[in-house]
């Protein structure tokens, strides 16, 4: 097996399920990396469909989930009179969108796990963290799902963009990010009122142009002023906008001035002409370019690789997927120096698991239990940019333990819900699945230890943890 089918299969999935390194090395390793950047071409497993039939809410959109699982009418009308719904009535809301929220991380491990289309999922994860929700607040916790589905799947190897466009616009990111305090009132009873928000203007930039990027606090502010009026809901007679309203009442109508751009006074399009600024500024293209070098080789990705990303991106209008092909055609990311150097996270190590040993994902809540226990559950990073695509940051001494202890777990069949009862591992089916990836010492210990012993000593090897 060829250092590059390896290279090519730990980079582009989760991890090599049963059969992937011998199917990629019979088609070959460019026709694998064709495969993967045209997604819509492959055809998804049934037991994938069957496992995302059995979560009802991910067939719900931003809409339906407000309506069935938020606040009830009564409630919702006293919120928009600027009251306070009771706190039994918002207590129910929320334990209900934790529900709503738990049937979307299942959804995520269900994909992760049984999805050919690999890259994809792997650019869903990549974008979820870099338009972060942050730490669960309000209904945006209702919205997660559908922030996923609605605004990043669809975009996610496509013009950033679309894909910046749909993040702003979606009313999860609107209400977790804080947008929707972000207003001006014209008339009222003592002249112009303000209560511009920067928040959400800081995070935007921050997701594109990078923290070291070009912008001034004067940015920052011109773009909380553009960015007024966005809110989530739907005004009057409107037709379904997916959530988003813009409100003219509570805009800035000036003229701004925005990274040396004018932007005039026109309402709702100044926002698009603000976001298409950001998206194709130099800065964005450098930031993108740098964080997919990061995500896919190295925390320190060659300079002239980064360069050439930036300029693929910039050429072709912020196109990801052809940035990407340029990514992965690139010498450097088969140079043998970035093979199995990486530390995975701790959602690539349990996903990569379940894969090598052939689990399914009837049922993901325990082991979404078990990414909670491992420091990485989902929808939870505080940050702008949620948890880092760097593997540095994750090689913690005190979380090596919980990750042993679950290897240990998944190899003994006690953890639900994946189809592996105990025993069902073959300690040399493992091996065969990870081929190269798994030293020779490893493979000696395994040999000597009882099989169901052996395959723990496999899933819980140094190299395990990497690639």
């Amino acid at each position: 097996m060829g250092p590059d089918v390896v290279q090519a299969v730990s980079r582009l999935t989760y991890g090599p399920a049963p059969g992937d390194l011998a199917a990629v090395a019979a088609m070959g390793v460019a026709a694998f990396v064709a495969e993967q950047l045209a997604p819509e071409a492959i055809e998804e497993p049934t037991a994938l469909a069957e496992a995302l039939e059995k979560l009802p809410t991910q067939s719900m959109d931003t809409v339906r989930l407000f309506r069935e699982y938020g606040p009830p009418a009564d409630a919702a009308a006293v919120a928009a009179a600027g009251g306070r719904p009771g706190a039994d009535t918002m207590r129910q809301v929320f334990d209900r969108a934790e529900l709503v929220a738990l049937e979307a991380a299942k959804a995520r491990l269900c994909r992760a796990i049984l999805s050919k289309r690999q890259l994809a999922e792997l650019m869903v994860a990549f974008w979820c963290e870099h338009f972060s929700l942050g730490a669960p607040k309000g209904l945006a916790q209702l919205w997660q799902g559908s922030f996923e589905r609605e605004a990043i799947r669809p975009n996610a190897l496509g013009k950033f963009a679309d894909l910046l466009a749909a993040t702003a616009r979606h009313p999860a990111m609107l209400i977790a990010r804080g947008n929707w305090k972000n207003v001006v009132h014209r008339e009222t009873a003592g002249g112009k009122g303000e209560a511009i928000d920067p928040a959400y203007a800081a995070v935007l930039i921050h997701q594109t142009l990078g923290p070291g990027g070009p912008q001034k606090p004067a940015d920052t502010l011109a773009l909380a002023r553009i960015l007024t009026g966005w809110r989530a809901g739907a005004a009057r007679g409107a037709a379904d906008t997916g959530g988003f309203y813009f409100d003219v009442d509570l805009h800035d109508p000036s003229d701004k001035t925005l990274l040396g751009h004018p932007v005039k006074g026109t309402g709702l399009a100044e926002g698009a002409a603000a976001l298409d600024i950001l998206a194709a500024h130099p800065a964005t293209a450098r930031n993108i370019a740098r964080k997919l070098a990061v995500y896919f080789l190295a925390d320190e990705p060659p300079a002239p690789l980064v360069a050439r990303l930036a300029e693929t991106f910039a050429k072709t209008g912020g196109d990801i997927r052809e940035t990407l092909r340029t990514l992965f055609a690139g010498p450097e990311f088969f140079d043998p120096k970035y093979l199995g150097n990486r530390f995975k996270s701790p959602l690539r190590q349990v996903v990569s698991a379940v894969r090598a040993a052939g689990g399914g994902a009837a049922d993901a809540t325990a082991l979404a239990g078990v990414l909670d226990g491992l420091g990485q559950p989902f929808y939870a990073a505080g940050g702008p940019e949620g948890y880092p695509v760097a593997a540095g940051p994750w090689l913690k001494p005190d979380a090596l333990v919980r990750r042993v202890s679950f290897a240990g777990d998944l190899a003994a069949g006690r953890i639900p819900g994946l189809g592996l009862s105990a025993g069902k591992i073959s300690r040399d089916a493992l091996a065969a699945t990870l081929g190269p990836t798994v030293g020779e010492d490893t493979l000696q210990t395994a040999a000597k230890a009882p099989a169901a012993v052996g395959a723990a000593v496999i899933l819980a090897a140094p190299e395990a943890m990497r690639y």
